[in-house]
């Protein structure tokens, strides 16, 4: 696909701009010396001590803000994101780059939206009789809102099982299955006082029963409902399925089992009550009644039919570069890669969010290759340019299927300059449960590196020994892990093509992929800590006369779990 004609300039510029460069800026001379390192990368003159917490933490809070609406891709998140990436970069901080170029890297894929979702109750009997049939559409309401799945037509009897809660061992499980089996089962909304999630209760009813899915009576008046089902409207603006143009679907995975809120009052006429009122009563019945529940059927049918279309869509990778201005290293990139994209509005969390913020992921690597950039900027004010070209990736589309890396390896903006190392900084914010509560919590799992290159590996140990002495878990070095983060962040775009690379990584979470995956939560002096370090590395990776090269590709071996 082609590039936008601003693309296409600012890509003309950049190589004007890396073939003048070098000679009018100064930077460190390399000796011929067989040394790793030049003699005058000396302690205290590294690009990290510009590292700032405050700096880090108040781009996170933004690209993770409600405003952001989760940077998803093919939503209109992903644009804002895009479009606050592209004013830090040509904003006056970096003023003293007066030529920093800065390109949008567009490409096109094909999505599977929601346009609408219709909802009908029916009464079979001799003729069908609907008690209602609406239509929910993006900033609408109807009388049902999806919570969870509903990507497909569902037509079942709606069976009513109180608050859900069966002890089959009680009963007769088949009994209980020949009733729920291949039913909507409509059920009180849990307690919050601890009556489980809804999530749980749908796996339940799915998994152990059968059924086709839950209708989920709401804890609430009519209209404060109906206020929720209008903001719930909006995750109709996810795609469901992201791919290539013509290609085969990558997915993020899906719920298991159908779930929906319908409307009070049409739960009281399901369940033949007077008015919405009486569902208090009722509740409270369940909720307060040891016995066992019994399910049975309301004589309705629920039918629930999403209205989908196919549509392509652009997205962006947003580029940028500190040209190298050493003669002959200049010609060979550091491409540093963060995915700013997540998972944008989608399924409502127990708490009702649909703004999955993304702070961890990946919120905090795209505000730390920000940081970065700053850095070098600010060491450009002492003197100092990197003798290597740095370009710093923010990659979209990575949650679908690494897309917007996969496009920059495929489509190289500079097809004579050569790419000779990735660090790919992919959810650098948190703790992971292996190390939470512990006094030795300072860490970052690092993925690739010695797995592919002793000099990659040995320049990141002295990095790490230069600045903060973190802990380097190597648990996920494996590609036989069953984990597979090996293969699960934009780094194996580079991967594929031999060139050495190092992903540095926090570990997975509670939060992970959830609306709860907030900026409070990240740990902002360890975020710092990691920063620095992966600084210095980019400071050596820039300097260094020898290139990391792929010797050690001895995948599957198994690795010491710390160091």
């Amino acid at each position: 696909m082609k590039q936008k004609n601003s693309s296409r300039s600012g890509k003309l510029l950049i190589l004007m701009l890396l073939f003048i460069l070098p000679a009018c800026t100064a930077s460190s001379e390399l000796t011929d010396d067989t040394i790793l390192l030049p003699p005058d990368i000396l302690p205290g003159e590294s690009p990290a001590r510009f590292v700032e917490k405050s700096f880090l933490m108040e781009q996170i809070q933004q690209l993770a803000s409600d405003a952001m609406m989760g940077r998803g891709t093919g939503q209109k998140g992903s644009r804002r994101a895009l479009e606050y990436l592209e004013q830090y970069y040509t904003s006056d901080s970096f003023s003293g780059f007066e030529s920093l170029p800065v390109i949008r890297q567009s490409f096109e894929l094909e999505g599977v939206f929601w346009d609408a979702a219709s909802y009908d109750i029916y009464s079979l009997s001799v003729d069908t009789v609907y008690l209602s049939r609406s239509k929910l559409e993006k900033g609408g309401t109807a009388d049902f809102f999806p919570l969870q799945g509903g990507t497909r037509a569902h037509d079942a009897p709606v069976v009513f099982a109180g608050d859900g809660l069966i002890d089959v061992s009680d009963q007769d499980l088949q009994s209980v299955r020949s009733t729920l089996q291949h039913a909507w089962v409509m059920v009180f909304e849990p307690d919050p006082d601890g009556n489980g999630s809804r999530s749980a209760k749908v796996q339940k009813m799915v998994t152990e029963f059968g059924a086709t899915g839950v209708i989920f009576i709401p804890d609430r008046d009519a209209e404060s409902w109906e206020k929720k089902s209008k903001k719930m409207s909006r995750q109709l603006e996810r795609p469901t399925i992201v791919r290539r143009p013509g290609g085969r679907p990558a997915t993020t995975g899906g719920s298991l089992g159908a779930s929906v809120s319908v409307h009070p009052y049409m739960a009281a006429r399901i369940l033949d009550l007077d008015n919405p009122a009486q569902l208090d009563s009722l509740r409270h019945y369940w909720r307060s009644n040891t016995s066992t529940t019994i399910a049975h059927d309301t004589g309705f049918r629920f039918a629930s039919t999403p209205v989908m279309n196919t549509r392509l869509f652009e997205e962006d990778n947003l580029i940028t570069i500190i040209p190298g201005n050493h003669p002959e290293l200049s010609r060979e990139m550091v491409v540093l890669s963060a995915h700013y994209d997540h998972m944008g509005l989608g399924e409502p969390d127990d708490n009702y969010d649909i703004v999955y913020s993304g702070a961890d992921d990946n919120a905090s690597g795209t505000a730390v290759l920000m940081q970065i950039a700053r850095a070098f900027h600010k060491a450009a004010g002492d003197g100092y340019y990197p003798s290597r070209t740095l370009v710093f990736l923010h990659a979209a589309a990575e949650e679908w299927g690494l897309y917007g890396a996969r496009y920059f390896v495929e489509n190289p903006l500079f097809p004579d300059h050569e790419i000779v190392v990735n660090v790919n900084v992919d959810m650098v914010g948190s703790v992971d449960d292996s190390y939470s509560g512990r006094q030795d919590s300072s860490y970052i799992h690092v993925i690739g590196a010695g797995l592919v290159s002793t000099m990659l590996d040995d320049l990141l140990q002295m990095a790490n020994d230069a600045t903060v002495d973190l802990i380097l878990d190597e648990v996920y070095n494996d590609t036989g892990h069953y984990l597979q983060l090996y293969r699960r962040s934009d780094h194996w775009a580079f991967a594929l093509k031999n060139i050495p690379f190092v992903f540095f990584f926090s570990g997975l979470h509670e939060h992970y992929h959830r609306p709860s995956d907030t900026h409070e939560k990240i740990a902002a002096s360890l975020l710092a800590a990691r920063t620095e370090l992966i600084t210095e590395l980019v400071w050596y990776l820039a300097e260094v006369k020898e290139r990391p090269e792929s010797d050690r590709r001895q995948f599957g071996r198994a690795r010491a779990p710390a160091r």
